[in-house]
């Protein structure tokens, strides 16, 4: 059995953070951790066993979200926020690159996919069925922006069609949903988050930067500070808002997954009924979650006053 004494003093005391940050989560928000595994099982289970090899949105789902589930795991323990923020908000991102690359360009390869997605942009994918938007590109820049909007039009209403069934619990349409979750995980980082990165002498989005060095068999670095911060008892407000940007994460994410199985014809009946059954899953723990700190901060400032 390793003691420890072999490890390098430096990954030794981070080892020795995320024990005692595991220690005090499970103790105050134990619910946080559960719900972690359940991203991190979804990640796994919603896989479709027939993999095209050409699908950007499967290759995304393996070799980015997947792992970066699992890091959000470590953010916690480590009491990182900022790349538990940005994991996450990857993790949507990433699926709706996918998506949007498998439903346009689904006869090219996944290396042409990567270059052809590479100005892909979330705003666009919500705000474009605006004719105001569309007017605008038509002016500026002429009918290939035109057709450029369109695509994303039509896409946006091919996921709002394929999830109408949850308008009602969502309070609007899938894709403004998902939007919404993904730029308030945006905002707390947004002076790194939303600037294009320089990689082998070229500007590229992040997400397009993350996709191409996961080809290499390379993860982009995530990490901020060399050491973990040790969390305490005023990282708990902190822990509860990175449970609740989680819950809606998860329930971002299977949306992403059961709305690519009907576009692009990714995941048999019974596998799309196992990612309906995850989204209703997800739904009802946001609803018991969203009570549990409703009655929590309720409690905390009436005990003040």
């Amino acid at each position: 059995m390793d003691t420890g004494e072999s490890k390098p003093p430096l990954c030794r005391a981070a080892c020795d953070f995320c024990e005692s940050n595991l220690r005090f989560i499970s103790g105050n928000r134990p619910g946080l951790l559960k719900d972690l595994n359940d991203l991190i099982g979804d990640a796994y289970d919603l896989m479709p066993a027939t993999l095209n090899p050409n699908s950007l949105f499967t290759f995304a789902l393996m070799n980015l979200v997947q792992p970066l589930a699992n890091y959000v795991l470590h953010s916690v323990l480590e009491c990182a926020p900022y790349s538990t923020l940005s994991s996450m908000r990857l993790i949507i991102e990433s699926l709706a690159v996918g998506l949007y690359a498998d439903r346009w360009f689904s006869n090219d390869n996944v290396v042409s996919k990567v270059t052809l997605v590479k100005e892909f942009g979330m705003g666009r994918f919500r705000r474009c069925k605006k004719m105001g938007e569309r007017e605008e590109m038509e002016e500026s820049h002429g009918d290939d922006h035109l057709s450029l909007c369109n695509q994303y039009n039509a896409l946006s209403r091919e996921v709002n069609d394929t999830l109408d069934w949850l308008r009602g619990l969502l309070g609007g349409d899938a894709v403004d949903f998902i939007y919404e979750v993904y730029n308030d995980l945006s905002k707390p980082i947004h002076a790194v988050a939303m600037i294009d990165g320089k990689f082998n002498g070229r500007y590229v989005r992040f997400f397009h930067g993350a996709i191409f060095l996961s080809m290499v068999g390379e993860f982009p670095p995530m990490r901020t500070a060399v050491m973990p911060a040790e969390c305490g008892e005023d990282d708990l407000v902190i822990l509860d808002a990175i449970h609740w940007d989680l819950l809606l994460t998860r329930l971002s994410m299977d949306m992403l997954i059961y709305a690519w199985g009907v576009v692009a014809k990714g995941m048999s009946n019974g596998e799309l009924e196992k990612a309906k059954a995850k989204i209703e899953e997800a739904l009802k723990r946001i609803e018991e979650v969203y009570k549990e700190l409703e009655n929590r901060y309720r409690n905390k400032t009436e005990t003040n006053h």
